[in-house]
């Protein structure tokens, strides 16, 4: 396969990961209630706003990968970003559900929604939908790093250099220049072997 296609799907994915945290901050940040400040509401708003910026980080490296690895290719660059997405996903992901859409934090919303009344029920419930629709995205992100850098292991991999010996012995040849004169005189050490 081409590896244009796999890094354009990347950046892609990316995109859809961002506008569902987008639609995430729309309700756990602007939606909710406008009376009453609350611990567990700006805890989540501070930690999705952390989420959507390590996301731009990594869909931005991304896109510095795709860049790289169009024609003519940079490999090295290409690498280097891909690590850069690819260690904000990181982060991302881990932040995701051990923070945001772990137990703990979902039970605490409903329990929260619950004691609050019929307002902020549905804000929790809204919440926790717009949580639950991350997954996927997290998901399908996460299978196109692994393509990029699949295919990116297959190009590194099909230029590699093979050394192969046949002789015993040495011989070095290195250019040095003579005096006065601009072309390079060829000397041959030998180890005495051959």
């Amino acid at each position: 396969m081409a590896i244009e296609p796999v890094f354009l799907a990347l950046v892609g994915k990316f995109d859809a990961l961002c506008e569902a945290l987008q639609s995430l901050a729309l309700t756990a940040i602007e939606d909710r209630p406008a009376h009453g400040d609350v611990l567990l509401v700006e805890r989540l708003g501070d930690l999705v706003e952390d989420l959507r910026g390590l996301t731009e980080e990594a869909r931005e490296a991304a896109r510095q990968a795709q860049d790289a690895l169009a024609h003519p290719s940079d490999f090295n660059l290409g690498r280097r970003a891909l690590g850069a997405a690819s260690e904000r996903f990181i982060r991302v992901e881990y932040r995701f559900f051990a923070e945001a859409a772990s137990y703990g934090t979902i039970a605490e919303l409903r329990r929260f929604g619950r004691q609050r009344g019929r307002e902020w029920l549905s804000w929790t419930g809204g919440a926790v939908e717009a949580l639950e629709a991350c997954r996927t995205p997290l998901r399908e992100a996460d299978e196109a790093l692994f393509r990029g850098w699949q295919e990116l292991g297959e190009r590194l991999g099909s230029r590699s250099l093979m050394v192969q010996t046949s002789a015993i012995g040495q011989q070095i040849t290195s250019p040095q220049p003579r005096p006065g004169s601009l072309q390079p005189k060829r000397d041959r050490v030998t180890d005495g072997l051959t």
